[in-house]
């Protein structure tokens, strides 16, 4: 065949794939602008995922506690914000401080934002009254309208624990210990759900590890990626 021959059939498969590139630019600028690359299944290791894609889970209960400065903080007052939550007390000789350490680092950066809040609830509201927790916030030289230290009643307490976030509190055999808790932080949306992303397997995590421990990382960067998403919604 000649080269004159030729020229027909690489002008029409020119052609060819020049549509064929056109349609799947198309298709991936398409796919982009619907968030459909956003997987689902995202590992807790990468980025900051799609608000339709953080789990809602259930909405934290009514509860009404006293803060570092003696005002009454509820469910109510924090509607509208985005907040974490972690369960501590002042005398803890284990996980509290590398926890309150880690919020503190969580909130410096979140507190750029007007409607983000931290809110660390004593789990020994015996002890813990609002001037011990006001001592405690100034070791994290915390912003009091930022950061909320919060103690009520202790029944009430361990019930907000257990059936509102999901999480184990107790009393300890060891004296020297006296309570037991988790070391994890929750994340609330505007609306009062707790929300979190999913793990490398698609199952959701419910709940962020707010410090490491021998068989895992604190999960900070990732509760503060999530946060911000919720905060730009």
């Amino acid at each position: 065949m000649s080269k004159k021959s030729d020229t027909p059939y690489y002008v029409g498969l020119g052609i060819v794939i020049l549509i064929f590139g056109y349609f799947a630019v198309t298709n991936v600028i398409d796919y982009i602008e619907k968030d459909k690359v956003v997987d689902s299944n995202r590992s807790v290791d990468r980025d900051p995922v799609a608000d339709k894609f953080l789990v809602k889970f259930n909405k934290v209960p009514d509860f009404e506690f006293i803060n570092q400065n003696g005002d009454t903080v509820t469910n109510e007052t924090l509607l509208g914000k985005v907040y974490i939550v972690d369960f501590f007390f002042t005398t803890c000789p284990t996980i509290c401080t590398p926890m309150s350490r880690n919020l503190s680092q969580v909130t410096d950066k979140l507190s750029k934002y007007d409607d983000y809040r931290s809110v660390s609830i004593t789990i020994d509201p015996q002890n813990d009254t609002p001037a011990v927790l006001k001592e405690y916030a100034d070791r994290y030289q915390a912003n009091d309208t930022t950061w909320y230290f919060l103690t009520g009643d202790k029944a009430a307490t361990y019930e907000l624990v257990q059936k509102g976030f999901n999480s184990y509190v107790g009393e300890s055999d060891d004296p020297a210990i006296r309570f037991e808790h988790s070391g994890n932080f929750a994340l609330v949306d505007r609306d009062g759900y707790i929300r979190s992303r999913k793990d490398a397997q698609g199952n959701p995590i419910y709940v962020y590890s707010g410090i490491t421990e021998q068989y895992s990382e604190a999960q900070l960067e990732e509760i503060m990626d999530d946060a911000e998403t919720l905060l730009n919604k």
